[in-house]
């Protein structure tokens, strides 16, 4: 991966984590399977403009986190 790019992407993580109010090393303590999708859906969320499917995604994810924390 050429040195730009992992640089590009750890500056995407560390704003992400500076947004959900978390470290970074968060998205490094997890699987690198994890962070693969973690990074297909920053991918992703990139390529939905329209700021009405945003709110439709956020309140998707909101809804499944919710359901998954009432279940521990």
């Amino acid at each position: 991966m050429p040195a730009d790019s992992l640089l590009e992407q750890n500056e995407t993580l560390r704003r992400l984590a500076e947004a959900l109010d978390m470290e970074p090393t968060a998205f490094h303590d997890d699987s690198v399977s994890d962070l693969s999708q973690t990074m297909e859906l920053l991918r992703l969320w990139q390529g939905v403009t329209d700021q009405q499917d945003r709110a439709k995604v956020l309140a998707m994810v909101k809804a499944i986190t919710h359901t998954f924390a009432s279940r521990a």
